[in-house]
């Protein structure tokens, strides 16, 4: 697996400056770092983690979903729900558009078939869930659907390095269809 880096430049606010006691909890959950690991993220799930074996972009369009997708990760887990900020979506698209042509949709469902494949002809409706950070990164749900025996749910764990994120694997259950 090749790690994908976007850099984004985060600020860290140092305690030291308001006279408070310095902490060791790392400032990494701005907006800017989500949308940064959602685009990330997505990239490797497209180009890397697909379910026909990585190598490449196999689809024509990217549906993304422009909300959070509360059955990332696995299925039916739940989770938040709520729009994509603007700025995650500017950078989901950026990291998407050279791969193929990208569309935001809102309910998933109207965007299958009756045999579960996407109305789309060649797309994959693609989506992210709640971040969740900790001390070693970040844990992001993901969501890919691209037929009724072609969809595939997990978990990355996303750590900084140099400047950017990267994905280092997937952490957890991993559901294929």
């Amino acid at each position: 697996m090749k790690p994908v880096v976007i850099v984004v430049a985060t600020s860290i606010f140092l305690a030291a400056c308001t006279g408070g006691t310095p902490t060791t909890e790392p400032a990494i959950d701005a907006s800017g770092d989500r949308a940064a690991i959602y685009a990330v993220a997505l990239r490797q799930l497209v180009t890397e983690d697909n379910t026909f074996g990585g190598a490449g972009n196999p689809f024509a369009e990217l549906l993304v979903q422009s909300s959070l997708d509360p059955g990332a990760g696995l299925g039916g887990q739940g989770g938040e729900t709520r729009p994509l900020s603007d700025e995650e979506r500017s950078a989901i698209e950026a990291a998407l558009a050279p791969l193929a042509a990208v569309r935001w949709i809102d309910d998933p469902e109207e965007w299958r078939t009756a045999d579960l494949m996407p109305v789309v002809e060649g797309s994959a409706i693609l989506g992210v869930g709640s971040i969740t950070f900790d001390d070693d990164g970040a844990l992001v749900p993901m969501s890919m659907w691209c037929g009724g025996l072609c969809g595939t749910w997990f978990t990355y764990r996303v750590a900084e390095s140099d400047g950017g994120w990267v994905v280092e694997g997937v952490e957890g259950p991993i559901a294929v269809s």
